[in-house]
């Protein structure tokens, strides 16, 4: 399994496709108690933006027999999103994008075979902006109401809280200086991304 983040409980660890697996086994399972042996198969895909893999995607395998979220997760850098040892049955994918975007559809059947690995893609368009999220801090520690610049396909002003926090949001990707210090801070902006940076004067 390559999600970033799955949350399943109770859970079995899996070993593949590069890295751990996180599966939930059915809720009429005991704790603690591997789910009895049968017929299991592999299902995965990949979602683009644009026409790009993107990781910012958040896909849930659902059993049509209840609805029941069998296991879920967000896509890798690659875009893409499997589980492997996925017991036989008829499913339903399902995606949650950020807002900005039209997709082929948010939901799609599948049925994973025994021994077999179903795949199911997703193809999502649309005008995905970015942030840039920060903390000014200087010698002694974050510095509130510090006055940041922002220069590059958009210039912004905005100005540190208490906490020393500040944040550009709506970006269009690019490439940024934040202004504060000297030098200014780079930051990269993609769409749809959050880029985090600590702007410190020390």
């Amino acid at each position: 399994m390559r999600f970033a983040e799955l949350v399943l409980v109770p859970t079995v660890f899996l070993v593949g496709c590069g890295g751990s697996s996180t599966v939930t086994a059915p809720s009429s399972t005991p704790p603690n108690v591997a789910p009895a042996p049968g017929p299991v198969g592999a299902i995965g895909g990949t979602v683009t933006i644009n026409g790009e893999a993107r990781p910012i995607v958040w896909v849930e395998l659902q059993r049509v027999l209840d609805g029941f979220p069998w296991a879920y997760g967000t896509t890798i850098p690659s875009g893409s999103w499997e589980w492997e040892r996925v017991p036989a049955g008829d499913y339903v994918v399902v995606i949650k994008t950020p807002p900005g975007l039209t997709c082929d559809a948010t939901r799609k059947s599948a049925t994973v075979g025994s021994n077999h690995r179903t795949v199911v893609n997703f193809a999502c368009f649309g005008d995905l902006k970015g942030s840039i999220l920060g903390f000014a801090s200087a010698e002694f520690g974050t510095v509130a109401s510090a006055h940041l610049t922002l220069s590059g396909p958009v210039n912004r002003e905005t100005i540190s809280n208490r906490d020393g926090f500040f944040a550009f949001e709506d970006l269009p990707p690019g490439e940024y200086l934040i202004g504060w210090c000297n030098p200014p801070v780079r930051a990269s902006v993609r769409d749809g991304a959050i880029a985090f940076v600590r702007v410190d004067c020390s």
